[in-house]
């Protein structure tokens, strides 16, 4: 796995999760729910292939 895109997806939702916490009074409530869906997806899937890359670089 390319450990580029890996990086890149996690400043990526770091930046998104960011945005969402310091803008959250100015963001519009159905906005709002749909970023905060979109952080939690970008941060599972984060984890899960940062668990992944970890188990196959070893092997």
């Amino acid at each position: 796995m390319n450990t580029t895109n890996l990086a890149a997806l996690i400043v990526l939702t770091l930046l998104l999760g960011g945005v969402i916490i310091f803008y959250r009074e100015s963001i519009p409530p159905k906005l709002r729910r749909g970023l905060a869906t979109a952080a939690a997806v970008m941060l599972l899937l984060t984890f899960i292939l940062t668990v992944y890359t970890l188990f196959t670089i070893g092997s």
